[in-house]
């Protein structure tokens, strides 16, 4: 067995063609381990990833069906990778995109390219070795432990991933598949309401439609991780880069199935997915938020899976990872994953074990998972804060809130604007925030932490429907600054924990509002567009026969400069005073906060 390691993935015609053809030979061929999978992994996320491709040859002989001219033969490949971070360390290059990994070669010759692999490993002092998501009907499970041990690596093995699977068998069981999604009461529900909207259609995305097709997904699937309280893989544009990649790679193929359910005309939902042999992926489902409560997203899992049993060509529907409810409704068979962990060093391999143990026992006690969180959580604020401000600033930081629950004064002062006026084509900067906008400026601030819990923040807002967000579009058309408005009467500060009350206001004869959540991205700051866009805002409620207020703290220099800046007024200030258990609320019109 002869062993080339390259670290890149090659791009001969030949290697490609004899790569996808041990795809073909293997116990069940999957999309994720063709040439092109590898390809768009290596290419989108070559700033983090070193790739290790590593190369078995063979000679040829009878026995394999090659003739006496072929010298060698391509008899396996590994696809690894490694972090620049951690050298000694290898993965699957595709551990991170693809539901299922594994060593390639015909199953018969499984045992002998991972005892080369393993050696190779070994000579490159390489000291762990993680396989992530091999399927369990895979040899490379069965070969592994003999083989690891003739190599002197301690072999961990854990349950991975269930991935639910629509079996469809022969005629009878495609018609029972088929009367059980058809009685399926939420999609039917769904459909009925969905096609009152409009004519319903599930259309197939051609080659030529990828470049438009493919951003609203992106916008759709990230939106709807805001809107859970979670930030969306795709908000990096590495993830972006892998699939606009893998889709132009594997579409020339035919093995890209991008699937589009429109309602009158307009996409309410997708499924990035792949046709691959005889088997179909449900791979990066999502929808658009305004129609969720039609459940679009399984309403195309059935008209899908309609279409998959009208097909004879189609052994199965595969729904991949994820444990979500409506999979588990649909699937009728599961195909389960393990996740192999290989080291050298005896303690390295004890740790393992013994932090999998531990996590599976915290896994059983929802009280301890909680605490778990709750710590981990806690120890990731404190680490952020201590990288952005240093560690002597986040202990005063502690220090002073230690200190804030024995005695402290809170003060907040209140602006209200006066008659302002913007030309139209610059009030047309602030706009409504809509989902679309969020999942842009997730996009945008992939890399800044403070702003996508703001998004967060932002979309739990948005869901509810009780305040209105507005944004400011700067260079670009990119969120300069966000701002929210809600009703002034009744409205709640957790500053100096107390609701306004409605006299408030020195006019009562307008409908108040307070403008309140303002936020500038990093990346936008130093520009003025706090003051800008509260101004802007002024003004839009003014035209809408409403006055516009403000509240800063009075500590806080740099809001109430730009508050001042923007044109408003102050009027009065509340002060929250505390000592031990006690707390008293007073208000004061002479305790001006101009500088």
């Amino acid at each position: 067995m002869k062993v080339t390691v390259l670290e890149t993935v090659p791009e001969d015609p030949e290697i490609i063609l004899a790569w996808n053809n041990l795809v073909f030979r293997m116990e069940r061929p999957e999309v994720f381990y063709t040439h092109q999978w590898a390809l768009a992994a290596s290419r989108a996320f070559s700033q983090s990833l070193c790739p290790l491709t590593f190369l078995f040859h063979q000679s040829g002989d009878e026995s394999s069906g090659e003739s006496g001219d072929a010298s060698i033969r391509l008899a396996g490949v590994a696809a690894l990778a490694v972090t620049r971070d951690a050298p000694d360390q290898a993965f699957f290059l595709a551990a991170s995109t693809a539901d299922y990994c594994d060593i390639l070669s015909e199953p018969d010759l499984r045992a002998d390219i991972l005892a080369a692999l393993l050696q190779e490993l070994s000579q490159r002092n390489m000291r762990n070795l993680v396989l992530a998501n091999v399927p369990a009907e895979s040899r490379t499970l069965h070969a592994m432990k003999t083989v690891a041990r003739s190599q002197h690596f301690h072999v961990h093995e854990r349950p991975g991933y269930d991935c639910g699977v629509i079996a469809l068998g022969d005629d009878e069981q495609r018609q029972t598949v088929l009367r059980s999604v058809v009685r399926k009461e939420k999609e039917k529900r769904g459909l009925k309401k969905l096609s009152q909207v409009g004519p319903i259609q599930v259309n197939h995305l051609s080659a030529e439609n990828l470049d438009a097709g493919l951003e609203p997904i992106f916008a759709a699937q990230i939106s709807r991780f805001l809107s859970t309280g979670r930030l969306s893989p795709l908000i990096q544009p590495q993830r972006r880069d892998f699939l606009t990649e893998l889709a132009k790679l594997l579409s020339p193929a035919g093995w890209l199935k991008i699937s589009q359910l429109e309602v009158g005309g307009q996409p309410v939902a997708w499924n990035y997915g792949f046709r691959f042999l005889d088997s179909w992926f449900w791979y990066l489902p999502t929808y658009q938020l305004q129609y969720e409560g039609l459940s679009p997203g399984s309403c195309l899992l059935r008209l899908l899976t309609e279409e998959a049993c009208a097909d004879s060509s189609v052994k199965r529907l595969d729904l991949g990872l994820g444990e979500e409810p409506y999979k588990q409704r649909f699937c009728n068979a599961v195909s389960p994953t393990r996740y192999l962990q290989l080291s050298r060093n005896t303690t390295q391999h004890l740790v393992n074990v013994g932090r999998y143990q531990l996590a599976s026992a915290a896994g059983k006690s929802i009280a301890v998972e909680k605490k778990l969180r709750a710590a981990r959580q806690w120890f990731r604020s404190v680490h952020y804060r201590m990288g952005e401000t240093g560690a002597v600033a986040t202990v005063s930081y502690a220090m002073a809130r230690a200190k804030a629950t024995i005695a402290s004064a809170d003060e907040v002062a209140f602006f209200e604007a006066p008659p302002i006026e913007v030309s139209e084509s610059e009030s047309e900067a602030l706009r409504p925030l809509s989902w679309e906008a969020l999942a842009a400026a997730a996009m945008s601030n992939a890399g800044d932490g403070q702003t996508l819990q703001y998004l967060i923040r932002s979309a739990e807002r948005l869901r509810q429907g009780r305040s209105t967000g507005y944004f400011l579009s700067g260079q670009g058309r990119v969120a300069s600054h966000f701002l929210w408005v809600d009703p002034y009467d009744g409205f709640y500060l957790s500053e100096i924990d107390s609701r306004l009350e409605s006299n408030d206001p020195n006019d009562a004869t307008l409908e108040n509002c307070m403008i309140f959540d303002c936020w500038t991205p990093v990346s936008q700051r130093g520009h003025g567009n706090y003051a800008t866009a509260i101004r802007l805002a002024a003004d839009h409620l003014q035209k809408q026969k409403k006055q516009a207020w403000i509240f800063g703290a009075v500590n806080n220099e740099p809001s109430v400069s730009g508050i001042l800046k923007a044109g408003f007024r102050y009027r009065f200030s509340l002060v929250r005073s505390k000592k031990l258990f006690h707390s008293k609320l007073s208000r004061h019109q002479d305790r001006s906060p101009h500088r």
